[in-house]
């Protein structure tokens, strides 16, 4: 542990932003700033080096993951899926407008209300250890995970989605077709209604 410990002081110190993949034994482990969790591997790198204020400097990774925590941190982990599949479906459904790479998808002005100008998670998501630094370690993790293919597309071609216990249903989803809530496990439903364009 004490090597471990040397070797991130001296990747990490002096301000370097140098990555880090630390592997080891099932569970969580915690040190200066490298996070393992449930046997599953994550990158990491120092705490500061997730805050931001131009998201368009972002992986794809990250700014999936940053999509996820400002909106479905809350959420289970199915949900969260079937959420970032809908960036992911856009990029793919060949329709120059919903953007043509996952980044593009996610910044498209006004298509994910947590990058809104005026939006509460705006500014979490700006500096995501500072508000849930545990919340968005599992988000880096399921965002990589979908983008390396491990998951399947939980929400059926989803392309949008509104949480109805926070607003009422927009004036977009009379133009969708509707999906509807998804299995989320142990006999659950998504707080999420997803949808698909026609």
């Amino acid at each position: 542990m004490g090597r471990i410990k040397d070797l991130f002081r001296r990747d990490f110190g002096e301000g370097l932003r140098k990555k880090l993949i630390y592997g080891g034994v099932a569970g969580v482990l915690l040190f200066g700033g490298c996070h393992k969790t449930n046997g599953e591997k994550v990158e990491i790198r120092p705490d500061e080096a997730y805050k931001t204020s131009d998201f368009s400097s972002d992986s794809d990774e990250v700014l999936l993951a940053r999509m996820l925590f400002g909106e479905a941190r809350n959420c289970s982990d199915l949900e969260k899926i079937a959420i970032g599949y809908t960036a992911i479906n856009r990029a793919n459904d060949g329709k120059k407008w919903n953007g043509e790479t996952v980044k593009e998808a996610i910044l498209k002005p006004n298509q994910y209300s947590c990058f809104n100008d005026g939006d509460p998670n705006k500014e979490k998501l700006m500096n995501p250890y500072v508000d849930d630094k545990e919340a968005f370690d599992k988000c880096l993790i399921v965002a990589s995970n979908m983008l390396k293919d491990k998951y399947d597309d939980k929400n059926t071609g989803a392309t949008h989605y509104y949480n109805p216990s926070g607003c009422k249903e927009p004036a977009w989803a009379s133009k969708m077709i509707k999906i509807g809530k998804i299995d989320v496990g142990d006999g659950k439903v998504s707080k999420h209604i997803f949808m698909r364009e026609r």
